[in-house]
């Protein structure tokens, strides 16, 4: 059964820009590398440009766990969570329903 998850954080405003690197090369990778990442669609808070919300749908368990052990979830994890005011906040949901009408890139 598929798997979705948010994880919402907030960092520091001089840390923004690479924040917004890290997470570009982030989607880049997971994009190429993980095909059991069904979605994963990084936002950046409009009128809060320091806030972020990462929504992601694995294929199951094992994509989760894939997902987590790879090299750019560590680098990630290197990089955003000291420039975070607070902890990471992750959730987990059921799907319930689903429309993707978008199918570009992923590129803005």
């Amino acid at each position: 059964m598929p798997i979705c998850m948010t994880a919402r954080y907030q960092v520091e405003p001089e840390m923004v820009e690479d924040i917004k690197q890290t997470v570009k090369e982030f989607v880049k990778y997971i994009r190429i590398n993980e095909p059991t990442t069904l979605f994963y669609m990084a936002n950046q808070e409009m009128g809060h440009p320091t806030r972020f919300l990462h929504v992601m749908i694995f294929e199951d368990e094992k994509a989760v766990e894939r997902h987590q052990r790879s090299p750019a979830t560590k680098r990630f994890v290197d990089v955003v969570y000291p420039a975070a005011l607070e902890p990471l906040e992750f959730s987990e949901f059921y799907i319930l329903g689903y429309k993707a009408a978008y199918e570009g890139t992923g590129e803005p």
